[in-house]
């Protein structure tokens, strides 16, 4: 059996010490997300089709209007180096109008790719409606798409491209990392152990300033004037964050699972077989006798078999350390998708510890 997954060398179950910053997102001050619809032109016949994606033939139109060019008829309007595209951008936080944010574009039609494309100016959007910045410009498009004869070939995904620094703000997203001369954390994974160890190290540095509001907030209060200089020296205390609670992450897709070191295999019986149906259809030909009159006729003929596999009875024994896991697990001589129903399994009899996110 192909390995399903390897045993990675590592330190103990221990975490490794960080900062608080790594822990910890500042409240007031997330990054924020921006949207637009727009434009794609000088493709090399790759854009789309007017006559099926009718919204691109409409800005067109509206485009020309608005740079006082009218049509009478829109009938003979068939070009195929335009294509219809949405543009998302994040923006980090403080970003100040005059700036530049990296965007993606996405072809929303039926374009072939948008290799070789110049994005119109295009008005990029909050949640709120408002507009805050503007892209344009040359796409880096690294998949291809090329067809002839109907036959075609595609590398990578030829219909997203990403414009570097494409984007420039045009107001700046208001953010403020102190609120009532309150500075929040919003911790990354809540919990109450993590929580209260980020206000006990914040309280030996600076006093009794962090307050722990839940697992998943510590208020601190500042205690001067320069803001920025208190929240830089807080976010880079160093710390030794809490031991990862057992998890196992299972790739229904692909097969894959990883697990980290608090994993632990107690006693259980696992019972493994796999049942195999095969149809198989052969064509043939019927033929009449000579002088009846008759037609020949194609005739398909199926046989279907099934086969039922001997079932694999192993017994696991208690596995403390993740290679014996590992080993138990590679005992049973699973493929990668019944590898994963037996995790599950395993977890819902209770006979291994950790919590199983399926992705």
């Amino acid at each position: 059996m192909a390995a399903l997954y390897g045993v990675l060398p590592g330190a103990a179950h221990a975490a490794p010490p960080t900062t608080i910053g790594s822990l910890v997102t500042v409240a007031g001050a997330p990054s924020n997300q921006l949207y637009g619809y727009g434009l794609v032109v000088g493709l090399p016949g790759t854009g789309d089709q007017t006559t099926e994606v009718p919204y691109t033939q409409q800005s067109i139109l509206n485009m020309l209007r608005n740079m006082g060019i009218t049509l009478k008829s829109v009938s003979f309007m068939q070009p195929n180096d335009v294509a219809s595209v949405m543009v998302t951008a994040e923006v980090p936080p403080f970003t100040a109008a005059g700036q530049h944010v990296d965007v993606i574009v996405s072809a929303v039609g039926n374009a072939a790719s948008l290799a070789g494309g110049v994005l119109l100016p295009t008005p990029l959007r909050g949640g709120n409606g408002q507009v805050f910045a503007q892209a344009q410009g040359p796409l880096l498009v690294s998949g291809f798409a090329v067809s002839a004869n109907g036959n075609s070939q595609s590398t990578n995904i030829p219909t997203v491209g990403s414009l570097p620094g494409g984007a420039m703000m045009s107001v700046a997203i208001p953010a403020s990392f102190v609120q009532n001369g309150m500075t929040q954390l919003m911790l990354n994974e809540p919990g109450y152990q993590a929580a209260q160890q980020i206000g006990d190290v914040i309280d030996r540095a600076y006093g009794p300033v962090a307050t722990p509001i839940s697992p998943g907030e510590v208020d601190v209060q500042n205690t001067g004037p320069q803001s920025v200089g208190f929240v830089a020296g807080l976010l880079s205390l160093r710390l030794t964050p809490p031991d990862q609670a057992p998890t196992i992450v299972v790739d229904a897709q692909s097969g894959t699972i990883v697990m980290n070191a608090g994993v632990e295999l107690g006693p259980a019986v696992v019972s493994h077989g796999n049942l195999t149906v095969s149809i198989q259809t052969q064509n043939a030909v019927s033929q009449p006798a000579p002088f009846s009159q008759g037609t020949t006729q194609a005739v398909q003929n199926s046989v279907v078999s099934a086969r039922q596999g001997r079932a694999s009875i192993i017994y696991l024994p208690r596995r403390a350390t993740l290679a014996e896991v590992a080993q138990a697990l590679d005992a049973i001589g699973a493929t990668p998708a019944d590898l994963v129903a037996i995790v599950q399994a395993l977890k819902l009899a209770g006979a291994i510890s950790g919590v199983v996110k399926v992705i």
